[in-house]
């Protein structure tokens, strides 16, 4: 996902690179012509090179904390990208890099500060016009398996390795989270949500306008819903809970361990149900049946194909 920044730097460049070329085009003449000097004496002006001092790159925040085996980490970055990643030890250590392409122009900074029981990781998300080209900042951040991290704003996030409760609000990012042991509350506006490897007891993943993408999930309760894309989850484990979206097609395959009465719907396509036990079955409509059927589930979309199959033995 191209960044608001990246953006605006690139029509900066366009509109430079004009001003520059009528520029030239007007002050080139001999030296010491009509205008006297270089580009015209005392009346002229000069055109920058264009490409000096091209590339720039620092680590502007690096900072280690000792925090302990659980603390809780705060991240409110706004469009910066963030991965988070779990390492054995006491410490969360934080590190910003960033990119400028070309004249670069100022950036909010990140900072850091430790809290009562942790670490919380903030940017104000005002910056600067880049003067000229791209630019790019990131946060990688290393945490205790044990941590507690909540995600307030940033970009695209990628999670692994977390042993506990892992909350991620990314207004126009993409979310994807592996090798996770522990609840899940994630929303995106616009990014799809991956899901990789991921056990716990409530799993909620909510997002506007993207894909729903779940390989290996296990969940107590689980509740998923896009609105304006598809559905594809293999290896699912179920009890209570949803898959559900307005616009899209729905592919599922849930593991021989699951237990639940799912209820399968669209509204406008057709539901096809291949090598599990069924009743009041319909074009497009179905009940199915998992386990001793002891959770309610469902899945449903408003407009596309639903199929259902078998997927692996158990979820463990």
């Amino acid at each position: 996902m191209i960044s608001r920044s990246t953006l605006i730097g690139a029509l900066v460049v366009v509109e430079l690179a004009i001003v520059g070329m009528a520029a030239s085009a007007i002050a080139i003449g001999p030296i010491g012509g009509p205008f006297g000097g270089p580009f015209g004496g005392p009346f002229a002006f000069h055109v920058p090179s264009f490409g000096r001092g091209a590339f720039a790159s620092s680590n502007t925040l690096d900072r280690r904390f000792v925090a302990g085996p659980a603390p809780h980490v705060v991240i409110d970055v706004h469009d910066v990208p963030v991965v988070i990643e779990a390492e054995d030890g006491v410490a969360v250590h934080a590190v910003e890099s960033s990119r400028v392409g070309f004249f670069g122009g100022t950036t909010a900074p990140i900072t850091a500060q430790q809290t009562i029981d942790g670490v919380r990781l903030h940017s104000s998300g005002d910056a600067g016009v880049i003067g000229l080209g791209s630019f790019h900042q990131s946060l990688r951040v290393t945490v205790p398996p044990a941590a507690r991290v909540d995600i307030l704003s940033a970009d695209d996030v990628d999670v692994s390795g977390l042993r506990a409760k892992l909350v991620v609000h990314a207004p126009s990012g993409m979310i994807h989270v592996s090798d996770h042991r522990g609840d899940l509350d994630l929303s995106s506006t616009e990014g799809r949500i991956v899901l990789t490897d991921v056990q716990g007891a409530n799993v909620a993943a909510n997002t506007r306008d993207g894909r729903l993408i779940f390989h290996r999930v296990a969940a107590d309760r689980l509740d998923a819903n896009t609105v304006n894309h598809y559905i594809e989850a293999v290896d699912l484990y179920a009890v209570d809970g949803a898959l559900t979206t307005r616009d899209g097609h729905v592919n599922v395959s849930f593991t021989g361990d699951s237990d639940a009465t799912v209820n399968v719907r669209s509204d406008n396509g057709k539901v096809h149900v291949h090598g599990l036990a069924t009743t009041d079955d319909t074009r497009s409509s179905s009940i199915v049946h998992l386990g001793s059927g002891r959770g309610h589930f469902e899945v449903s979309t408003g407009d596309g194909t639903i199929n259902i199959t078998r997927g692996a033995s158990t979820h463990a």
